[in-house]
């Protein structure tokens, strides 16, 4: 089963999420959706959809959000 590790670094403790979308930009899952204190985090995806269901290798990308920051990823899922 692949699963990915993503990181990321809050200077700041803000409100986070973090998204995964298709290539069409269609929602794929929410990874997180909480409030974070300040530090490094990582975050695991399992390579599954919002309903449990595993997604197809391809590209991705990762959205995370966190106050007023928001930066957008590629990576690349193979099977």
């Amino acid at each position: 089963n692949p699963i990915t590790s993503l990181r990321y670094d809050l200077p700041e403790q803000a409100q986070v999420t973090l998204t995964v979308y298709d290539m069409l930009g269609r929602e794929v899952t929410q990874l997180i959706n909480t409030t974070q204190e300040a530090g490094y985090r990582s975050v695991q995806w399992d390579a599954t959809d919002m309903h449990g269901k595993p997604v197809s290798a391809g590209v991705y990308l990762y959205q995370i959000r966190a106050g007023e920051f928001a930066q957008t990823k590629k990576m690349v899922l193979l099977k």
